[in-house]
């Protein structure tokens, strides 16, 4: 969920390549085209000829194989917060595979809840075991468990039948390196603007979880990276596309738009090389719908909450925000809905305004009632919302 924001778009802390031309709409709810014909890596021609399209959505929607629908899920976020993949030993916080059947229960619960995908956080801080660092602070590998951990959370979303959105960063990255209980986080700052440790970092942590998904026989499971959720959070200064001035978190160690952008552009560089899954950024709201246009990313995703609907409201279209040439999904909103519209409410104006999706927050706070909202959604619409 987003974290604290200085300025008027504050927001609570809770936790492409471009389309084909021609793709999008009028509304900005033109389809992301997954390269592949089994909706994933690895698939061949024969694949491609044979997928057909059943149901595709009438609005907006993010084509995934040859399926476009209203992406519609959760975040998942997470169940040991950045501890899923590699685990944290010293806080007896375990991976994915050590805790298989807790998030097979989770996957399972978000699709009976009607979610086709889960948004779910991967280093949001790096501590623990997720990476290994040499003597000099520089990353040299993955942990003993990460690759595995990504497997098998592909593994587990095949069983539940639902997809993965696997988001890499966050901005809490950026928080500077500190020692908790015997536990070391590192903050990116210091490694993210320097070229040779960023690169250093990209070659021996992402391009590595890229190729772990491409590795995994339910590869097709992973529909989209999610670079870094809410960036904005962790930056400074003026933006060189016209956006307001950028009012970091306050407990971050902030960087420029130009070091960012570097950032994010050779990190999507690496996963284009490595990856079939679509790409984006989860941008923290409305505020700054420029930032990351000139990137190579297939689909705009942003947030929403109380504070940000006061001067971007949710009843306006992407076009309304002069947002036109790639779809764009919400990809961070209350399970509980806003003050003055009830989740229901969000939904359908997204829906029928030509969003391509929304992704709530979060599976493990909402409670029964909210789910059983968003379940009703999906029931509503049927295949148009469902992968």
């Amino acid at each position: 969920m987003a974290g604290s924001l200085g300025g008027e778009d504050a927001v609570e802390k809770g936790g492409g390549g471009a389309p084909p031309e021609g793709s999008g709409s009028a509304q900005g709810g033109g389809e992301a085209i997954q390269g592949d014909g089994d909706g994933g890596g690895g698939g061949d021609e024969a694949d491609t000829v044979a997928c057909v399209d059943e149901c595709p959505a009438q609005g907006g929607g993010i084509t995934v194989g040859c399926e476009k629908r209203f992406l519609f899920g959760m975040n998942y976020a997470w169940h040991n917060f950045a501890g899923d993949f590699g685990g944290i030993a010293a806080w007896d916080k375990r991976g994915v595979t050590a805790e298989a059947d807790t998030h097979a229960r989770n996957l399972a619960g978000m699709r009976a809840h009607g979610a086709s995908v889960a948004r779910w956080w991967m280093l949001p801080e790096i501590r623990g075991e997720s990476v290994v660092f040499d003597a000099n602070g520089d990353a040299v590998g993955l942990g003993e468990t990460t690759a595995s951990d990504v497997q098998k959370a592909l593994e587990l979303a095949d069983q539940a039948d639902i997809n993965l959105m696997f988001c890499l960063f966050s901005f809490d990255n950026f928080h500077p390196s500190r020692v908790d209980g015997d536990v070391k986080t590192v903050g990116l700052t210091p490694i993210v603007t320097d070229p040779a440790r960023r690169a250093a970092l990209i070659e021996n942590v992402v391009r590595p979880i890229a190729r772990a998904v491409e590795q995994s026989p339910y590869r097709h499971r992973m529909v989209a990276w999610d670079v870094i959720n809410e960036p904005e959070l962790a930056m400074i200064g003026q933006s060189p596309y016209g956006d307001p001035d950028y009012t970091p978190d306050p407990s971050v160690e902030p960087i420029a738009h130009e070091q960012m952008e570097a950032f994010l552009r050779d990190t999507i560089g690496a996963l284009r090389a490595e990856s079939q899954a679509l790409v984006t950024i989860g941008a923290a709201s409305m505020k700054w719908k420029l930032a990351w246009t000139t990137t190579d990313i297939d689909f705009y995703t942003f947030h929403m909450n109380d504070r940000v609907n006061r001067y971007w409201p949710y009843n306006q279209s992407p076009a309304d925000y002069g947002i036109t040439d790639k779809p764009v999904v919400m990809s961070d909103f209350p399970t509980a809905g806003l003050a003055t519209a009830d989740v229901s409410k969000l939904l359908e104006s997204w829906y029928s305004q030509g969003y391509a999706g929304a992704i709530s927050w979060a599976y493990r706070d909402a409670v029964a009632g909210e789910l059983e909202s968003l379940k009703a959604f999906v029931d509503a619409k049927g295949c148009d919302v469902r992968y």
